[in-house]
């Protein structure tokens, strides 16, 4: 069974063939999808590694540890292709075509309306693993066609969670200066 770096190695090259720009942050996201339709199409998974529910999204944390170094910049094409099975490669193809022009930011803002990551999120345990059942479950009324807009996530809840985070009330505070002196704008 291929891991979640072959996977990974998949977008990565397609990135480059297709002429765009690769972030860890967007490969995660990537990867995510890929676990979900895979579960939802074949009923079986992508890769063996849990998938995590963090502040920005869901993520594979050996996925993390490999790629966090490029930071915000482009990773380049490996050497070689792994191999991958065929029904494996049309789900990432797939995945690719779908989702791959998008940008990295609104990939992050789009998993966090989704199920599996709201689930996992809003449980008491930190990093909590994405269900497979949920996703199963979420990707499947996806193909349907029968995605409903989710049940909102308690407002208050998810801000005050993201709060507890040091960086982000760092940068909450600056925005705040930085609206209140006339430069900027309110994200909330």
């Amino acid at each position: 069974m291929p891991s979640v770096h072959d996977a990974a190695a998949y977008f990565i090259n397609r990135a480059s063939e297709d002429g765009y720009l690769l972030t860890h942050f967007k490969l995660q996201k990537l990867c995510y999808y890929a676990q979900g339709y895979s579960l939802a199409l074949a009923n079986e998974v992508m890769f063996d590694e849990p998938i995590e529910a963090w502040e920005h999204g869901p993520v594979v944390k050996s996925l993390y540890q490999t790629y966090k170094s490029y930071q915000k910049r482009a990773i380049p094409a490996t050497s070689q292709q792994p191999e991958i099975e065929p029904w494996r490669a049309r789900i990432l193809e797939l995945v690719n075509q779908r989702y791959g022009w998008m940008a990295a930011w609104n990939l992050r803002n789009q998993t966090h309306t989704e199920q599996p990551w709201q689930e996992a999120w809003l449980s008491d345990e930190p990093n909590a693993v994405l269900s497979h059942d949920s996703m199963k479950q979420f990707f499947r009324s996806c193909l349907k066609g029968e995605r409903r807009k989710p049940k909102p996530a308690d407002r208050e809840l998810v801000l005050e969670r993201l709060k507890s985070n040091d960086a982000l009330r760092e940068a909450t505070e600056r925005g705040r200066a930085q609206f209140a002196a006339g430069r900027g704008r309110r994200w909330d």
